[in-house]
Parts: C-alpha cells; structure tokens; sequence
C-alpha cells in the first residue's frame, strides 16, 4: 500500500475553483456593486471538428502574476493515505485563483446555446470572479476513440488577459478553437457582441437592464 502512495501524484499546477455541474449564475443574477465580484462574459466555439462528437471541451483561466514571474509544474508525491487526504483538504490555500470554464462535458448542464448552421458550436459562458486580472491560457478537448478517448491540448499555452471589476459586467468577445483534421489547432478572438448579448439577455433576463462594458482583447 505504501508504494501504491509513492507512486501516486497529481498535477497541483492550479487548484480548480467551483463545481462543473453547476450553472454559471442563477437564472435570477443580478449585478450588485456591494458584491466583491464582477463578470466575464464570453462565449466559446469549436469549429473544424463537430461539436456533437466531442465528449468534452473546456478552457483555463488563471490569475494574471507580476511581471518576470510564471507558473511552475508541481506534482505531489504521497507516502500515505492521510497524507493525501490532507493535501485534498487544504487544497487551494495560498494559490493563485483558477478556473475551468467547461463548454461541454459529461456533467455540465449549461446549454449549448451557440449555433452554426443548425448545429450547436459552443456556448456563452458568464464567470463570477473576484476583482483582478486573469487570462485564459489553455484548453482540452477529447473525444471518443477505438482505443477509449483521444485528449487534445494546445503545444503552447497562449494569453488571453481580461481584467473584472467588482458589480461590472465585461463583455470579452468570442473565443473560437479551429482543430484541423491534421490536428493543428489555432484560436482566434472576435466581437459578436449584439449576438452574445442577446442570448445573454435570453438566460439572465434580470441582466437584460445592466450595463455591459465591452473591452474585446487581443492574443498575446
């Protein structure tokens, strides 16, 4: 049992915040500038491989560190079951903020609400975050395969950075994923934003009236 421990390790580059079976917000969410947190609002495609075939599909996004630092890869090693235990029960104390942001995946229930030609492409997402600056940096998609599941991941992370003001709305454009059938990859960011607002309108009526400030970046 002790060498099972040892050879027991997990990724612990960035603890995930919040659950993936849960909604973005509250049908009923409104904007509050007593609230310590504001919002993100961006929606998220893939296109060159059909959506309906893919299992699962999700972005990071991390908080933003001074200049002339990075994230480091950290695996963990444990030589008992407590210590593991103890390590899941202070995960996230003293890292920084990161989020998984699932598009689709087997226990996300937001609807696939972005279309092309009939066919569903991605959703918009609408994140809850504590004022800062963040960027997305990676993503996964996988899907099934003769073998079980096939992951893909960028070579390279990219940067995308957005800043959150507390009782603000931020409208931070589309990010669309193009996977090849040579399985080259390329994201590229646009503003739709009257298409985007009007759905956001369609699934958070009480934000239908907020004021949304539009601040659509560029890849870094």
């Amino acid at each position: 049992r002790r060498e099972l421990f040892r050879s027991l390790s997990a990724l612990l580059v960035a603890g995930l915040v919040g659950c993936a079976a849960s909604p973005d917000l509250p049908s009923t969410y409104t904007l509050d500038s007593n609230r310590p947190e504001g919002l993100a609002i961006v929606s998220l495609t893939l296109s060159g491989k059909p959506l309906e075939k893919v299992s699962g599909y999700e972005y990071r996004i991390r908080e933003v560190l001074p200049r002339g630092e990075a994230y480091a890869v950290v695996s963990q090693h444990y030589a008992s079951a407590r210590q593991h235990a103890r390590s899941v029960q202070d995960e996230g104390k003293d890292r920084p903020v990161t989020h998984s942001v699932v598009v689709k995946g087997p226990n996300n229930i937001d609807a696939l609400d972005i279309q092309d030609a009939g066919k569903a492409t991605g959703r918009l997402a609408a994140l809850r975050l504590s004022p800062g600056d963040y960027e997305f940096h990676s993503w996964q998609v996988r899907e099934p395969s003769t073998y079980g599941e096939t992951e893909y991941r960028p070579a390279r992370e990219f940067v995308y950075r957005f800043s959150i003001k507390p009782g603000e709305a931020t409208y931070i454009g589309r990010l669309n994923l193009h996977l090849s059938s040579r399985n080259t990859e390329r994201i590229t960011v646009n503003d739709r934003q009257v298409e985007d607002m009007s759905l956001l309108g369609q699934k958070y009526p009480a934000l239908r009236a907020a004021k949304i400030v539009a601040a659509v970046g560029i890849l870094q």
